[in-house]
C-alpha cells in the first residue's frame, strides 16, 4: 500500500478562477480526470458561452431544452437553495448584474453574455422544471440564470466525487475560493484549509476538515465602476437588484460557510450577505453549519459551530481537556 501522504497536485485557471487540485494516493490520471470534468462543466454552465446549456436555457423562451445531466443537477441545487433561504439566494439576477456593467468575462472580454428576449430582472425558480427521464429542463420565459458561485461550489463537489470514483484515496478541489474535500487527508488531523484576510490576503485562520466543504464569498475581488460611475460589486440583493448594502450589524466584506457540500456552502454565503450575519448565523445554527463573517471595520464574527473546525480553537480546547 502506498504512503497516505503520497500526493500529486495541479493548478490552472478555469471558470474565471484559480483552480487547485490535490489527490492522495493517486496519479496524473486523476489530475486529468479533474481537468477534463472542469472543462466540461464550464462548457455546459458558462453564461459567457452562447452554446452552453445555461445560455440556451436563458434564450429558450420557456420551451424545454436538452441539457447535460450535470446541468440538471445544477438546476436542482439552485432551486433547492432558493427555497431553503426563502429567496435570499437568487441566481436569477443576471439582468441587473449586466446593467451594472458585468456583461463580459473579466478574463476574456470577447466573451459576452447573451440575454433572451424579454429577460426579467428577477424571475424566481418555482417554475423551473428538471426532467431527468427525458434529460431536459425548462425555465420560464424571461428567466435568466447565472450559475456564479454555486456553479463553482458544485463543480468542486462533482470533481472530488469523480476523483474518488476513479480510485484515489482522497481529494481536494478548490475553485475560486470554494473548497471541497473528500476521502483520506494527506496528514492528521485532516484537510487543512486557510482562510485569508480580504484586505491583506494574509492567512488569519486555518480550518481542519475531515470531509465536506468551505465556501468563501466577498465584495473585494469582483468589484468595478458601473456605467453610472458608482462603485459596485457582484453580490446583489434580490429585493433591490443592487449590490448588498450595510445591514443593522454592519457592512459585510467576506463570508465563509462550512457545509457538507460546496454548493450548499455557497448558497448560505450569499444568504448571509443578503440577510446579515445575525439572521444568517441563526440559520446556520439551526442547520448545524458553521460560518464566519468579516466586516468593513475589520471586526470578525463566528457562528456557534465555527470553533469546532478552527485549528487554533481546537488546539486550545484539547489543551484545556488534558489539564
Amino acid at each position: 500500500m502506498s504512503d497516505p501522504t503520497d500526493t500529486c497536485s495541479d493548478g490552472f485557471r478555469a471558470m474565471g478562477s484559480s483552480v487547485e487540485v490535490v489527490v492522495v494516493n493517486g496519479d496524473h490520471h486523476h489530475l486529468a480526470v479533474a481537468r477534463q470534468l472542469i472543462d466540461h462543466l464550464e462548457t455546459c454552465w458558462s453564461r459567457f458561452l452562447p452554446t452552453s446549456d445555461i445560455s440556451r436555457l436563458n434564450c429558450s423562451g420557456g420551451f424545454p431544452v436538452a441539457v447535460d445531466d450535470s446541468t440538471l443537477t445544477l438546476l436542482a441545487a439552485m432551486r433547492d437553495g432558493w427555497a431553503a433561504t426563502q429567496h435570499a439566494f437568487d441566481p436569477t439576477l443576471l439582468v441587473p448584474l449586466i446593467e451594472l456593467g458585468y456583461g463580459a468575462s473579466r478574463h476574456d472580454p470577447s466573451r459576452r453574455t447573451v440575454l433572451g428576449v424579454g429577460a426579467k430582472p428577477a424571475a424566481g425558480l418555482e417554475d423551473v422544471v428538471v426532467d431527468r427521464s427525458t434529460g431536459t429542463a425548462s425555465v420560464p420565459a424571461g428567466c435568466s440564470l447565472d450559475p456564479g458561485g454555486i456553479g463553482k461550489g458544485l463543480a468542486a463537489d462533482l470533481v472530488v466525487e469523480a476523483i474518488l470514483s476513479a480510485g484515489a484515496a482522497g481529494a481536494l478541489v478548490s475553485i475560486g475560493g470554494d473548497v471541497r474535500v473528500g476521502g483520506r487527508a494527506p496528514q492528521e488531523p485532516g484537510w487543512l484549509i486557510g482562510i485569508t484576510d480580504p484586505s491583506s490576503g494574509e492567512e488569519t485562520a486555518q480550518l481542519v476538515l475531515s470531509a465536506g466543504a468551505v465556501a468563501t464569498s466577498g465584495t473585494m475581488l469582483r468589484n468595478w465602476i458601473s456605467p453610472h460611475g458608482d462603485a459596485v460589486h457582484h453580490l446583489l440583493d434580490p429585493g433591490t437588484g443592487r449590490p448588498v448594502a450595510a445591514g443593522s450589524d454592519g457592512e459585510l466584506v467576506e463570508v465563509s460557510v462550512i457545509a457538507g457540500s460546496g454548493a450548499w456552502a455557497e448558497v448560505w454565503t450569499k444568504a448571509i450577505f443578503v440577510r446579515g450575519a445575525e439572521a444568517g448565523f441563526a440559520d446556520l445554527d439551526r442547520l448545524g453549519l458553521a460560518g464566519r463573517a468579516t466586516f468593513a471595520d475589520g471586526a470578525i464574527r463566528e457562528s456557534t459551530h465555527w470553533p469546532l473546525f478552527d485549528r487554533a480553537a481546537r488546539a486550545t480546547l484539547d489543551a484545556a481537556v488534558k489539564r
